[in-house]
């Protein structure tokens, strides 16, 4: 695909879903996400361990003999080895995770379809011509949180899926959304996780500050919209021009980080 620029430049970008990687005029260049995975994500340990743990007690029964030991041992069962155990335990966050994965894309697409009819001027919320709803019910509570963020605010979309490139600092990525949120130019990056991390809004200024190259106008905010897989609620996470501004001052240092680590290797 071709990107123009608001000065006339023209570059070509391409993108290997598979390998999710970015080439612009014909040589890989680096994705916002893939630099921020040089900053420590303290958060996925006790996660991890949650997940094993939950499993292992899944896996495993209180032997009834042994209930009076004051010692409270358990045994694992005998159908299972404890090498079984071992694996399984390693095994259960990559389980959750890939879950987490799978009900977020879900998801994603189902946004994704719903404002290709919005931004082509189709239809709205509420009309019949929206994508149909998942079998997902994680996935669905994320999209009646995002039908319930569209209800209560006033939204122009402007670009879903939006592919960017930044020419001083050389990286690619996907936004989320470009869009008008009461008055304000916004990129939004949509999650459902848990929590807003700090690091997304490091992607998200990343995202904004390449949109600005291309198209010339000025970001006013940056809206990390979190769709609560659980509830059907969500949680907004705005950044200001001079916050999110900030944020990628705070990208650029992960980059030079990135581009340092790889050179020793």
């Amino acid at each position: 695909m071709e990107i123009t620029y608001h000065d006339g430049a023209v570059v070509e970008l391409s993108f290997d879903k598979k390998l999710h990687a970015y080439r612009v005029e014909g040589k890989p260049v680096h994705s916002a996400t893939k630099v921020l995975s040089v900053i420590s994500k303290p958060a996925l340990i006790p996660w991890s361990l949650k997940m094993g743990s939950d499993w292992l007690e899944k896996h495993m029964f209180h032997d009834e003999e042994l209930d009076q030991d004051p010692r409270g041992v358990f045994t694992y069962t005998s159908r299972m080895t404890l090498d079984a155990l071992i694996k399984g335990i390693k095994a259960a966050y990559r389980g959750a995770s890939g879950g987490a994965l799978h009900t977020g894309t879900v998801a994603h697409n189902w946004i994704e379809d719903a404002l290709e009819i919005f931004i082509e001027g189709e239809g709205e919320f509420g009309d019949d011509n929206l994508p149909e709803l998942p079998d997902d019910n994680d996935a669905k509570n994320s999209i009646e949180a995002f039908e319930l963020w569209v209800g209560e605010n006033d939204i122009d979309f402007i670009s879903s899926e939006e592919k960017v490139y930044s020419r001083e600092d050389h990286y690619a990525g996907t936004l989320d959304c470009a869009a008008y949120v009461n008055g304000s130019l916004c990129i939004i990056d949509w999650k459902t996780s848990k929590a807003i991390y700090p690091e997304y809004h490091l992607q998200n200024a990343a995202y904004a500050k390449a949109w600005e190259d291309i198209h010339g106008k000025p970001v006013e905010q940056t809206l990390v919209l979190r769709l609560d897989k659980s509830t059907g609620r969500y949680e907004q996470g705005y950044q200001s021009t001079v916050e999110w501004n900030k944020n990628y001052e705070a990208f650029i240092c992960a980059l030079n980080l990135y581009n340092r680590l790889k050179e020793l290797r």
